[in-house]
């Protein structure tokens, strides 16, 4: 099955917004890194993390994706995405609050698109540096 990365971004997000922990694994390749804090400490079980990220960063709000850019190249793309807050007590409410996220996809054997490094800091993380 062929699924592009806005299709799998999505159902990240729906996964994660759902506590999905088989669809968020799903998600990622074997190996993937994830951006947990922002001091660049990566890990590498990115069902834990997505955890332990959501209950610290946005224990209360869902989050919807927003635009994104899409760069590839061959069987790697780079993924630059705005991402939106919504209050979990008001799913339905205009979002809230906007962060860039930067993800680094591959394209797998089959032709799905799998996630080889989340950072859900963007280009935040540099105010870290």
């Amino acid at each position: 099955m062929k699924q592009s990365i806005t299709e799998l971004l999505s159902h990240l997000h729906q996964a994660v917004n759902n506590g999905d922990l088989q669809a968020i694994s799903n998600c990622y390749s074997d190996d993937a890194k994830i951006v947990a804090t922002p001091l660049g400490q990566q890990q590498h079980d990115s069902i834990t993390t997505l955890q332990a990220f959501q209950k610290k960063y946005m224990p209360s709000h869902l989050v919807t994706t927003g635009d994104e850019i899409v760069i590839e190249a061959g069987d790697i793309a780079l993924v630059i995405s705005k991402l939106y807050l919504v209050p979990k007590a008001t799913p339905l409410a205009t979002p809230c609050e906007g962060k860039r996220a930067l993800y680094v996809m591959q394209r797998q054997p089959h032709g799905e698109w799998r996630c080889i490094i989340d950072n859900f800091f963007g280009t935040d993380l540099l105010d870290f540096a």
